[in-house]
């Protein structure tokens, strides 16, 4: 769920923002003091519950909730209940929500009517050949879709809402004989005559019922309020979402849809293409457009933290990693589903520890890096979903709420493995059935959150940090002579023509005996896989997971490779390892990944091509099976979680009693236990035994 702007009870809102260009006071019953939580665990969450339908008592159990400022007058009752609840408003980074009900009341459309048009974010379009009334709905239009060269987009689909000046018209066919478009008129924003050469493109949307805005710095200046005057959007954004975080007594705000690299949207979505600029030009790069954006969204939340002062808290949901600025970050739908076709366990391993890379990950940070680094008092969440799936973009948001169903069982299997994944840091934890409704749709509460009704916080503080239990692999090192104590001629190193590289054993520096081997690349023009150090042959199978270690140093730092391929054309990839940052310092690397193929003469490679000068490699080990085996103990007992494709026994060191549940009694029966057999991508509490 999405939201920017819910009514605005009427437009008072938009009517304290022309008011609001300086500091706002803030008023808390509960205000945060930038000192971590001293909470006990598990810590709790919860995203847009419903105090109309549900109890209070159930959402007051709760260690912070994010509601809507349509719902202020259940703070008070909240607060009454449980004294030391933080309760955030909500809004969202470019999203502006609207009804496209012909009997929409008035009200339901006020903010999105009055933005100015050269704030929302469009696609390529086109022109008007000829010009049209406020009542015309036929439009003759230059082009119907535009090429560069190897694709050729469409640039208006049925469906589409398309803006043109200040009108949004809605696409209801689409005639390409003719290059004319029928549209409705008047469709949210309200229809005017239109000159011929006038711009025409459709709206970028994500969510149902919304429009992206664009944040990018590139987003023209406009005069909302004379005594401003000219602001772009993210200063006008920034006032507004501190009017919300200061108004009556919240403790805070939840910025929504605050992710960087704007341009995963398209293909992902109703966009097809993305236009900044309006000037009707395919980008065939949208690097400077993400450059463009990502700094918009940090002055937009340096404007908030400036407005609100350094004691209200901001809470980002897939933030980029403006530590500096934020309370946390909320890590929605995660961990998702175990799928097949991705190494479900890298993405788990890099989201939440940042080891590696992993796609978008790295811009957005990992669960560990915004627990220690985030401001204080630190609200980051792992927010898992039963469903992880959404509704269509062009759809519409109405949703088969499985909790309806009188025999729902919720996914407990889920459910633990996302509570495990947050309690090997001191995060906050919420379960909740679908991104399309959140805690409004079900407040699930658990054995594990209370130890079957014993009372929250039963594991009280943790005693250390997490740490790997898996027994140390036995499997051969399939790298055989990987240990640089001689050169047995294993190893290859290879560069591209317009490369060069070389390489020699070094015995001034070692991370294990007496030698390591160095790769020298004096020059490269960035490409990874274009400058090489290799060995092989490698037995691979797919579905195996084999387990990378081996020490690293580099004479500055820069990322380095690693993957599993095939040694001959179509040079098929089997595993990858990852994006492995390195520092002047020997650091030990323990990388998982799974297999996709078979093959019994694949090749191992280590990527050199980014970054030109010195690397350092030592102890290189690959070998089948997974060390993802995780333990943290707390006071009052321990969580494990096994992030491995197969059951994995572990040895307590003692003896633990395991929760005496009624929800998954097969897993929950009270019995003592000296060892435990964890399946795979599955989590366990157990407590100590007094």
């Amino acid at each position: 769920m999405r939201v920017f702007s819910t009514v605005l009870a009427g437009l008072l809102l938009l009517a304290a923002v022309l008011g609001a260009s300086g500091q706002q006071d803030v008023a808390s019953a509960t205000p945060p003091t930038g000192d971590p939580f001293s909470l006990d665990f598990p810590r709790l969450g919860m995203w847009w519950p419903n105090p109309h339908v549900h109890p209070l008592e159930d959402i007051a159990r709760y260690d912070w909730v994010i509601l809507g400022d349509w719902q202020a007058e259940f703070i008070a009752p909240l607060r009454e209940l449980n004294p030391d609840i933080l309760l955030l408003n909500s809004d969202n980074a470019c999203e502006v929500t609207f009804d496209p009900a012909p009997d929409a009341p008035p009200w339901a459309n006020a903010f999105v009517r009055q933005l100015p048009p050269e704030w929302f974010l469009t696609q390529v379009g086109s022109t008007l050949v000829e010009p049209v009334d406020d009542t015309t709905t036929v439009f003759r239009v230059a082009d119907l879709t535009a090429s560069d060269g190897e694709t050729t987009y469409d640039l208006f689909v049925v469906g589409d809402a398309v803006l043109i000046e200040g009108e949004t018209v809605y696409v209801e066919a689409i005639d390409p004989a003719t290059n004319t478009l029928t549209v409705q008129r008047g469709y949210v924003r309200p229809a005017a005559p239109h000159a011929t050469g006038t711009r025409l493109a459709a709206h970028v949307t994500f969510w149902p019922g919304s429009w992206l805005l664009n944040l990018a710095t590139n987003s023209p200046p406009v005069i909302i309020d004379p005594a401003v005057g000219p602001e772009i959007l993210v200063e006008f954004h920034a006032r507004y979402t501190a009017t919300l975080a200061t108004n009556d007594d919240w403790d805070g705000i939840l910025i929504d849809r605050s992710d960087p690299d704007e341009s995963w949207l398209i293909g992902n979505s109703t966009a097809r293409t993305i236009d900044p600029d309006r000037s009707n030009t395919l980008l065939t790069d949208y690097a400077q457009f993400d450059e463009d954006w990502n700094t918009g969204l940090r002055r937009y939340e340096s404007l908030v933290r400036e407005a609100v002062g350094p004691d209200t808290i901001i809470f980002a949901n897939w933030g980029m990693t403006n530590y500096d600025l934020l309370n946390g970050n909320n890590f929605e739908g995660f961990p998702g589903d175990v799928s097949t076709e991705y190494d479900f366990g890298m993405m788990w391993e890099a989201l939440v520890f940042g080891r590696t890379t992993y796609g978008w990950a790295d811009r957005r940070g990992s669960y560990f890096e915004w627990m220690a680094q985030s401001q204080d008092p630190n609200l980051t969440m792992i927010e898992t979903y039963e469903d992880n799936g959404g509704p269509d973009p062009a759809g519409s948001l109405d949703y088969d709420n499985p909790c309806d169903a009188p025999d729902f069982v919720p996914n407990y299997r889920k459910m633990r493995f996302g509570l495990a994944t947050t309690l090997l840091n001191d995060g906050f934890f919420s379960y909740e059935i679908n991104t399309n409704g959140h805690g409004s749709l079900c407040l699930l509460w658990f054995d594990e959150y209370d130890n079957a009704g014993a009372g929250r916080g039963y594991l009280g503080q943790p005693l250390g940090p997490a740490r790997q239990v898996a027994p140390s692999l036995t499997t051969p090192n399939l790298l055989s002579d990987s240990t640089f104590e001689a050169d047995t001629g294993r190893w290859d190193v290879w560069a591209n023509d317009v490369y060069s590289v070389g390489s020699a054993l070094d015995t001034s520096t070692a991370a294990e005996g007496s030698s390591s081997a160095r790769i020298d690349v004096p020059e490269t023009q960035g490409t990874f896989w274009e400058v090489s150090a290799s060995t092989g042959p490698v037995l691979v199978e797919a579905g195996t997971e084999y387990t990378l270690s081996f020490w690293a140093k580099a004479n500055t730092e820069r990322p380095i490779m690693a993957w599993i391929q095939q040694d001959s054309d179509p040079w098929q990839d089997y595993a990858w390892f990852g994006d492995i940052p390195l520092t002047p310092d020997w650091q030990h690397f323990t990388l998982t990944a799974q297999a996709t193929g078979d093959n019994p003469a694949a090749r191992f490679y280590f990527g050199l091509g980014t970054n030109g000068g010195q690397v350092w490699v030592d102890d290189v080990r690959l070998q089948a099976g997974s060390l993802r085996v995780w333990r943290r103990d707390y006071e009052g007992g321990i969580v494990l979680i096994n992030v491995t494709s197969t059951p994995q026994t572990i040895d307590l060191e003692g003896t633990f009693q395991k929760i005496n549940g009624t929800q998954a009694p097969d897993i929950n029966d009270g019995s003592r236990v000296t060892e435990v057999t964890l399946p795979p991508y599955d989590g366990l509490i157990l407590l100590r035994v007094e």
